[in-house]
């Protein structure tokens, strides 16, 4: 497993997904990432997968595969989650089904997946590294390399600028 401190991307990575899968995260290569976590009892769920799925469509539909988003369910920040609740919650809101699902992880503190980790170390962001709060928002370039860090409260007109910048 590679760790935080010697990964020079995200794509060094694995994470599992929801249905319990090893996934390689260099199968996003060439591709521009918005990997967040979230909670599905998050007030600002709704609004932040609405833009999500804006931003999906425009750059992930038809022969376009320029976007990827990669959703890691969290519950440091409020309610735990089964993966029955998540799974239920797509399933039924298929509007929302902007990326892929992984299991829940810890992004905060000892537990924190390396991922996480080394995303924090190239964009520590204003809390000192840490994550204040669900829809903390990283967007790599296509080399997996983390290239901005946004809260929930991103204005979507700015991330479709950077995407597209970052897709060109």
């Amino acid at each position: 497993m590679m760790d935080a401190k010697s990964a020079k991307s995200i794509f060094d990575f694995t994470a599992t997904d929801i249905n319990g899968n090893e996934v390689d995260l260099s199968r996003y290569k060439g591709t521009v990432c918005i990997v967040t976590n979230f909670s599905i009892k998050d007030s600002a769920c709704e609004k932040v997968f609405s833009m999500l799925s804006t931003l999906y469509s425009k750059f992930h539909s038809g022969t376009r595969k320029d976007l990827n988003i990669l959703l890691f369910p969290c519950s440091q920040f409020g309610s735990k989650e089964s993966t029955n609740d998540i799974l239920d919650y797509f399933e039924h809101n298929s509007d929302r089904s902007v990326g892929d699902v992984f299991a829940e992880i810890d992004v905060n503190g000892s537990k924190s997946v390396e991922l996480y980790k080394f995303m924090k170390l190239k964009k520590p962001g204003n809390c000192g590294g840490f994550i204040n709060g669900n829809f903390t928002m990283f967007l790599t370039d296509r080399n997996g390399i983390p290239v901005e860090r946004f809260a929930s409260n991103v204005h979507p007109y700015l991330l479709e600028e950077l995407i597209e910048q970052h897709c060109g």
